[in-house]
C-alpha cells in the first residue's frame, strides 16, 4: 500500500489564538494584526486573511502595517493560548493517527499508512475532512490539510485550499501536482537557491522537466541536485517520525523604547522568568541551564548562560540565575537595551532525579516552597487568567510587556 501522509496546518494560528484570548477585542474584528501595539517598534508576527489583503504580512515593521491597515486591531502574541491550543490540537490528532509529528507550534504531520482497515476503506480525503471538523469542534482552531505519499508533497498540498481546505494528491498524481508550482514554492528552496536557478532560466517546476540529473548536479552540487530532481518529478520519500525531546524553552520582549535603567531591566527580566517557568511546568519539565539574551539599540546581541547544579522549574530559581547573568552582561557594556530574553535548556522530565556535584546557584537552591508557590500561581492563572498572581516587584512597579513578545518552545 502507498504511504498515506497528512499535514495539518493551523490557519492564521497566532491570529486565531489572539481572537480566542480576547474575544471582545481581537475576536470581534476581521482585521487583526498580531505582534504588539500599533505604536510599537516590533514586527508583525501574523495577520488575519482580511488584513493580508491590505498587504500586511509576517516580518513587516509594525509601523508599516499601521499605515497599510490603520483600522486593524493590534494584539500581542498570546503565548499562553498558543501553547494551550497546540496541545489541544495535538490531542485530537493523536486520536486519529498512531504517528504524529509536531513540525512546529502550528503544523503537524500524521502518518496513516496501514490504517486502511481501521478506517474501513475510507478515502484519505474523507478522513482528512473528519479530522478537520473534529479539531474545529474540540479546539476552535481552523486547520487546512494536505495529503500525499510524502511529507513535502503533503505540506505543499495543504497550501492549495487555505483556509479551512483539504487537498489530497492521489497516488500516481504526484508529478502532475508538482507542475503547478514555482520553484520558490517548494519548502527548502530559499531565495539564494531560487536565484541560482533563475539565472539558469528555471523559475517553475516545469522548467526542470528537460534538465537531466548530471546537469543539475553541475549547477547545485550532488545532494541538492538529487533532492530537487526527484521532488520536481513528484518523487518524495519523506516520512513521518515522532519528534525528539524538547530542547529548550524561551521568552523574549522587544521594548517600545530602549531601556537603560538596570532596575527596570531586572523587573522586566522577572516577568520573562515567570513566563518561562510557567511554560516549563506546563510541559512537565525542569531545566539545568539558564540563558539571558540582550539586544542593544544598535542591534548588537549579547548572551550569557549558567548551568545550575539541580534541574529547576520555579520562577524564583530561574530569576535568581537570570538576574546574575543580566548584571554580568550590563557590567560588560552599557547602553539602551532594545530586546531582552530568558531561555532555559538541558531539560529533564519533572520526575527525573540527578546527582548534585556543584555549589548552589545564585539565590540558593530551589526549595519546596518555591515549587509550591509556582504551582499555586499556575492554578490561579488557569482559573483567572495570566497575571492573577505575580511577584510584588512586578505589581508595585506597574511594568507592562514591551512591544513584541515571543514565547514558546524551541526545538
Amino acid at each position: 500500500m502507498p504511504p498515506r501522509i497528512l499535514l495539518a496546518d493551523c490557519d492564521s494560528y497566532f491570529v486565531r489564538c489572539a481572537m480566542l484570548a480576547d474575544p471582545e477585542g481581537a475576536g470581534a474584528s476581521e482585521l487583526v494584526i498580531v505582534g504588539g501595539r500599533a505604536d510599537s517598534r516590533g514586527v508583525v508576527t501574523s495577520a488575519s486573511y482580511a488584513a493580508r489583503k491590505f498587504g500586511v504580512h509576517a516580518g513587516m515593521p509594525m509601523a508599516t502595517a499601521v499605515r497599510l491597515c490603520p483600522n486593524a486591531v493590534f494584539a500581542p502574541v498570546p503565548g499562553e493560548m498558543v501553547n494551550r491550543k497546540h496541545h489541544e490540537v495535538r490531542a485530537v490528532l493523536d486520536d486519529f493517527s498512531p504517528v504524529v509529528e509536531a513540525a512546529s507550534v502550528d503544523e503537524f504531520y500524521l502518518d496513516l499508512t496501514g490504517t486502511e482497515m481501521l478506517y474501513r476503506g475510507e478515502s484519505l480525503e474523507q478522513t482528512a475532512l473528519r479530522i478537520q471538523r473534529e479539531v474545529m469542534d474540540r479546539t476552535g482552531i481552523s486547520i487546512s490539510i494536505g495529503g500525499a505519499t510524502g511529507r513535502t508533497l503533503a505540506k505543499m498540498a495543504a497550501s492549495v485550499n487555505k483556509p479551512f481546505g483539504v487537498h489530497v494528491v492521489p497516488p500516481g498524481g504526484e508529478a502532475a501536482f508538482m507542475q503547478r508550482f514555482e520553484l520558490s514554492d517548494i519548502p527548502g528552496v530559499g531565495p539564494a537557491l531560487a536565484e541560482a536557478l533563475r539565472r539558469r532560466g528555471a523559475t517553475a517546476v516545469r522548467d526542470l522537466a528537460g534538465i537531466d540529473l548530471p546537469t543539475l548536479v553541475s549547477w547545485l552540487g550532488d545532494s541538492r541536485a538529487e533532492w530537487l530532481y526527484h521532488l520536481a518529478r513528484g518523487e518524495d520519500v519523506g516520512r513521518v517520525s515522532p519528534r525528539g525531546p524538547q530542547k529548550s524553552v524561551s521568552h523574549e520582549r522587544t521594548f517600545a523604547k530602549d531601556v537603560r535603567d538596570p532596575e527596570e531591566l531586572e523587573t522586566r527580566l522577572m516577568m520573562l522568568a515567570v513566563d518561562t517557568g510557567a511554560s516549563l511546568r506546563a510541559e512537565g519539565l525542569r531545566a539545568r541551564t539558564v540563558t539571558v539574551r540582550i539586544r542593544y539599540g544598535d542591534f548588537t546581541d549579547k548572551s550569557a548562560s549558567r548551568t545550575a547544579p539541580d534541574p529547576i522549574q520555579s520562577d524564583r530559581a530561574i530569576f535568581a540565575i537570570a538576574r546574575d547573568l543580566l548584571r554580568t552582561l550590563l557590567e560588560r557594556r552599557s547602553g539602551g537595551v532594545r530586546l531582552l530574553g530568558v531561555g532555559v535548556s538541558k531539560l529533564v522530565g519533572d520526575q527525573e532525579d540527578e546527582l548534585v556535584l556543584f555549589d548552589d546557584p545564585p539565590g540558593g537552591p530551589e526549595t519546596e516552597r518555591d515549587r509550591i508557590l509556582a504551582e499555586a500561581s499556575d492554578r490561579l492563572a488557569g482559573r483567572f487568567g495570566k497575571g492573577a498572581l505575580v511577584p510584588a516587584r512586578i505589581a508595585n512597579r506597574g511594568v507592562r510587556d514591551g512591544t513584541r513578545g515571543r514565547g514558546g518552545s524551541e526545538t
